[in-house]
């Protein structure tokens, strides 16, 4: 009787063993990404993110939402790794122990779309849009776009006699036109088009939805609206796999630079070059 049930569970074994190591291998073989809803709506990561799964057999899921979002999904160990476009709340999340590092490996610009299109600096456009009472859309939802927003907004208070208010919308000016929606970059794009109003877009997501749209892109070249992109690595059992992911990006810095629409380039590889 002990060598039958002996040779029984010598035949069970393995099948038990074999099952446990598919299990571990799919998982190892799949990894959760929130990113910023720009690096999706641009078309970046459906151009880049396949060559990383057939080089490395790790498939990704990606989860786009705002920079806000994703870093709570990721305090909230619901994703993996992410990509996010907030340097200043990035370095804060690493400070506070929800991520172990932080590397750029993109950038481009903030640009502004209008109905029409205007000269003169970022600032003195901003400016005469309130002035105007122009309607304004803003993403509101925290992302890394709503954040340079409101950085835009503060800087223009600190020079200029309009009126700005610090409320559950954010920082802003207060006028008529200004539309707070909660959403991302492309919905942002398309009810800025549909109402004819100004809005802050980065300049991939903007030069990849400009044949949908009758929106003018001023594409200012100041310092304040570069935009790097950087992948925040966390200590998980995914490790192996994040860090892959990290390297790829870093060796696709010729895949990033010539991406393009109606032949413009949308993103930078590297640090941004200012």
């Amino acid at each position: 009787m002990n060598r039958l049930i002996f040779a029984i569970l010598l035949l069970i074994f393995p099948t038990i063993q074999g099952c446990l190591q598919v299990e571990d291998e799919t998982e190892d073989s799949r990894i959760r990404l929130a990113t910023t809803t720009s690096l999706r709506d641009s078309g970046l990561l459906a151009e880049i993110l396949p060559d990383f799964t057939q080089q490395t057999g790790v498939e990704v899921d990606v989860i786009a939402v705002g920079s806000g979002a994703a870093m709570t999904l990721a305090e909230n160990n619901d994703v993996d790794v992410l990509i996010v476009h907030d340097p200043e709340r990035e370095i804060q999340f690493i400070e506070d122990g929800f991520a172990e590092n932080r590397t750029t490996f993109a950038w481009n610009r903030f640009v502004l779309l209008g109905p029409i299109s205007m000269s003169g600096s970022l600032f003195e456009i901003l400016e005469w849009i309130i002035e105007n009472d122009q309607c304004f859309v803003s993403r509101g939802d925290e992302s890394g776009t709503h954040q340079k927003e409101q950085t835009l907004w503060r800087t223009l208070s600190n020079e200029s006699t309009i009126e700005f208010v610090d409320d559950s919308l954010g920082y802003h000016p207060v006028w008529d036109g200004y539309q707070s929606i909660g959403q991302g970059m492309g919905a942002a794009i398309t009810i800025s088009d549909e109402l004819e109003c100004w809005t802050i877009s980065d300049r991939g997501t903007a030069l990849y939805r400009q044949e949908n749209t009758n929106l003018n892109i001023h594409d200012l070249q100041e310092t304040i609206l570069v935009n790097p992109y950087s992948i925040l690595l966390m200590d998980n059992e995914h490790n192996t796999s994040t860090l892959e992911l990290r390297d790829f990006l870093l060796s696709s810095a010729s895949e990033i630079d010539n991406y393009k629409v109606n032949n413009e380039t949308l993103f930078y590889s590297g640090q941004p070059n200012v």
